[in-house]
């Protein structure tokens, strides 16, 4: 179970839900859990993809993230 915070509401998540994010909108998935670990699928529209973190503004491509 988790939540995600999003355009100043919070959505309660389960196991298998979906979302999708429009770009440039500040967002964030908080773990319900205190002992299991919580997994998220990422999918982009785009391999150019990039994210922009809300606290120190750095913005850098979703490929430095994600290495093989």
């Amino acid at each position: 179970n988790a939540i995600l915070d999003i355009d100043g509401e919070e959505h309660v998540l389960k196991a298998m839900d979906t979302t999708w994010i429009p770009p440039n909108l500040p967002h964030r998935f908080r773990n319900l859990s205190e002992t299991e670990p919580m997994k998220i699928l990422w999918i982009y529209a785009s391999v150019q993809a990039t994210r922009t973190l809300t606290e120190t503004g750095e913005t850098r491509p979703i490929a430095a993230e994600h290495r093989t």
